[in-house]
């Protein structure tokens, strides 16, 4: 019998330095405001963000309010046919990060901020649509070392279905 699997890269460690990473964690109202607060940079921050750049942060979508949102999970879940309230404690968004390895990093940085905004927005969509929901909010942060984006989109699917993660 053949292996028809494509193999990976004998040096795996060095492939990560050309990967794109996307992250994506369940939140909770209380958990998702206090993450929008953070992606945005709204009140105080913590102690290693380094507010004289945040102001090259860039805004790539309007934020639409929590509840809004929350309001919306529970229509599509009638739809669905749920009869069970949402728990207190559901997820209202799930909230992603992409980030690159230091070779992507290095790349994508040589690139001028339109592109580098269209490049985040045609991912974030991309992996909303994947998982059949809605696009919530994306900001780009420059304060650090490194660019990366947070997102975050509904988080219950086109279908009423809570979007669920595996590792």
């Amino acid at each position: 019998m053949t292996d028809t699997k494509p193999k990976t890269r004998p040096d795996a460690a060095a492939s990560k330095l050309n990967a794109v990473s996307v992250r994506i964690e369940s939140k909770p109202m209380s958990k998702a405001k206090f993450q929008r607060r953070h992606d945005f940079r709204i009140g105080a921050q913590l102690a290693y963000v380094d507010g004289d750049r945040s102001h090259l942060n860039r805004n790539l979508m309007e934020l639409r309010p929590l509840p809004d949102i929350q309001r919306e999970n529970e229509v599509l879940r009638i739809k669905a046919g749920w009869t069970r309230e949402m728990k207190s404690n559901a997820a209202v968004v799930s909230a992603g990060i992409t980030t690159f390895g230091h070779a992507a990093q290095d790349v994508f940085n040589q690139l001028p901020d339109e592109v580098q905004d269209r490049a985040f927005k045609e991912l974030a969509h991309e992996v909303a649509a994947l998982l059949k929901t809605e696009l919530e909010a994306l900001v780009v942060h420059l304060h650090e070392t490194s660019t990366y984006a947070h997102f975050t989109m509904r988080a219950y699917n086109d279908d009423g279905q809570q979007i669920r993660l595996r590792n």
